[in-house]
């Protein structure tokens, strides 16, 4: 008969080394050591033996905890509490991964994309990133930085969820690379409700209405600038200049012009706009170099301007940082809107980085950020329209965005890459907006058009915007 006898004391050593480790998951093997005794037959006399056994015993590792790394530039306000909700969003329905945020202070992204850059040449990609759609993404594609999602976007039947010019903007030799969770609208213009209802004015929807606009301003408030402009990062300037340029080029030949297709130098329209924004320029904040777009955006409830051109962004800037309320203290209509009615946009989206640490979990936040569940409140606080076309335009609260929204989808062929986006390359177009903010400063039409003809050149605009198909 056997008797097995468990020594009490490594039982115990075992149980403290356990209970010591456990929190950080060091030990990997525990030696225990037992002493038992067994019946054993020696020359068929029955005898007693002890005997030492070693048992080894592997820990459980504590399992690692799902991560998502991710790059953003969302700190504006409006933006920041956008940021917010994606997480929430996200964190609803994977509670259990942690999100390591790397957000860069800097309007545009210009200096989260600096240091973005630095870590993946470096070969420390995050997971995702921020990236705007357009010439933007295809610099990275072109670096082999994003993975391709075909298989995801066929899985959430994705193409069939948003505009076709949305997904063009999005897709690179056939191939989607990235999940875009909004569209924001670059040519609107926002004035102050009190003032227009004050003056009795009409908010203006093409360029001579809004000089016409200008001038009663001026005339009825001389210390209040007409056009409230941040050229501290140059786009801003772009930006208006554009609002110009659609109305003079219409948007066939808008297009034909920053694919490289049309020759500045002999091109009239982008004469003609230069001039015109020239003539904007005495109607504009005289502090505009120093300022960003969002202390731009604050001269319209900080008083000191009227009016003020910006992308959908801008409505959570003037709710969350100036609170005003859209269609009470401020309204807003898209410019121009003559001859034709057309949206220069661009979408926020989001990839899976080549090398990513975490590529599972990457591709359940894109599933997230493909959903109604996130799009509804990121959108909605942030400022831009629903990627998808499918969500109820009155989930938003503010008619500006309904009016919007409701527009893009019985019109997807109106929407257009904007300066954001960009249809040429981003080499090419920060130049540009050096250009356009120079000449704003220092108004020389002949020298502008030869230094951006020469820029299209220098940068092969044609051949980098080929890719490009509109509508």
């Amino acid at each position: 008969m056997k008797k097995i006898f468990a020594l009490l004391s490594g039982l115990m050593i075992f149980s403290m080394i356990l209970s010591a480790c456990a929190p950080q998951t060091v030990v990997q093997t525990v030696v225990v050591t037992e002493v038992v005794t067994q019946e054993v037959v020696v020359e068929g006399t029955p005898q007693v033996k002890e005997v030492v056994k070693t048992v080894v015993v592997e820990a459980t590792p504590e399992p690692k905890k799902p991560q998502l790394i991710i790059f953003n530039w969302w700190t504006a306000p409006g933006e920041r509490e956008a940021a917010d909700a994606m997480y929430e969003a996200f964190k609803a329905k994977y509670p259990d991964v942690e999100i390591v945020e790397n957000p860069t202070p800097g309007g545009g992204g210009v200096n989260q994309r600096v240091v973005l850059q630095a870590r993946m040449t470096a070969g420390l990609p995050p997971d995702t990133f921020q990236t705007l759609g357009g010439a933007e993404l295809k610099a990275y594609v072109d670096a082999g930085q994003l993975e391709p999602l075909d298989d995801l976007w066929a899985q959430l039947d994705y193409a069939n969820k948003i505009p076709g010019p949305l997904a063009k903007a999005v897709t690179v030799d056939g191939h989607p690379y990235v999940v875009p969770l909004n569209m924001h609208i670059q040519n609107i213009l926002y004035y102050n409700k009190a003032l227009f209802d004050e003056l009795q004015l009409t908010p203006p929807t093409n360029y001579d209405e809004l000089v016409a606009t200008c001038e009663a301003i001026k005339a009825a408030k001389p210390d209040l600038a007409c056009i409230g402009l941040g050229s501290k990062e140059k786009w801003g300037d772009a930006f208006v200049f554009d609002a110009v340029f659609m109305e003079e080029a219409g948007p066939a030949d808008y297009v034909k012009f920053y694919k490289g297709e049309l020759d500045p130098a002999t091109f009239e329209p982008f004469k003609r706009s230069l001039e015109k924004f020239q003539a904007l320029a005495p109607y504009i904040n005289t502090d505009h170099a120093g300022l960003t777009w969002d202390q731009a955006t604050a001269l319209l409830p900080g008083g000191t301007a009227a009016m003020t051109l910006m992308g959908t962004w801008a409505i959570g800037a003037l709710e969350k940082g100036g609170g005003w309320k859209a269609g009470v203290d401020f309204g807003a209509v898209t410019f121009p809107q003559k001859p034709e009615r057309i949206l220069l946009f661009h979408p926020d989206t989001y990839g899976l980085a080549k090398g990513a640490p975490n590529p599972e979990t990457t591709l359940k936040w894109l599933e997230v950020v493909a959903s109604p569940e996130l799009q509804v409140p990121t959108d909605v606080i942030q400022g831009g329209l629903f990627a998808r076309t499918d969500i109820d335009p009155t989930e938003f609260p503010d008619p500006i965005r309904q009016e919007l929204m409701q527009y893009v989808r019985d019109n997807p062929d109106k929407l257009i890459l904007d300066q954001h986006g960009s249809i040429a390359p981003s080499s090419f177009t920060s130049e540009y907006w050096n250009a356009i903010a120079s000449f704003l400063v220092q108004p020389n039409v002949d020298a502008t058009i030869q230094q951006v003809a020469s820029l299209f050149q220098q940068f092969n605009v044609k051949d980098a915007s080929a890719w490009y198909q509109w509508p």
